[in-house]
């Protein structure tokens, strides 16, 4: 199984979806709880509506993300990669440990359900307004 989690140009979990810059991918033996192999993937474009058939391409089975707005979620879900929402910023290699541990809890998407959609708005500007499939 691969999980692909959102990062930033440091290395750091993207705490949104559509502001990444690459993908750490790693592939897991869930029986063992171990980590087979760790892979970086940057996308070629920044749209973030193109990333899940690239990620798929490498694999990927499941997407941790802190925000993934709904429009992006289906996307992913018509490359059939299955998507955890609301993962709290945390190492990559922490948050991998805690999905084989099962301790890993997702909270509130960040792109999802805020009644003004504020966080959500002002992310896509920072990110160059480019996420048009988070809606």
């Amino acid at each position: 199984m691969k999980i692909a989690i959102p990062l930033t140009a440091t290395d750091e979990f993207s705490p949104h979806y559509g502001g990444a810059s690459k993908f750490a991918v790693v592939e897991v033996d869930p029986r063992q709880r171990a980590v087979r192999r760790r892979m970086i993937v940057v996308p070629p474009d920044s749209e973030p509506c193109a990333w899940p058939p690239l990620l798929r391409a490498a694999g990927v089975n499941l997407v941790l993300a802190g925000g993934l707005g709904r429009g992006a979620q289906m996307r992913m879900a018509e490359h059939g990669i299955k998507v955890l929402a609301g993962v709290p910023p945390a190492p990559p290699d922490e948050l991998i440990a805690a999905w084989l541990e099962g301790r890993l809890v997702a909270g509130e998407n960040t792109c999802d359900g805020h009644g003004d959609g504020r966080h959500h708005h002002d992310d896509h500007h920072h990110h160059g307004g480019n996420c048009h499939c988070a809606h």
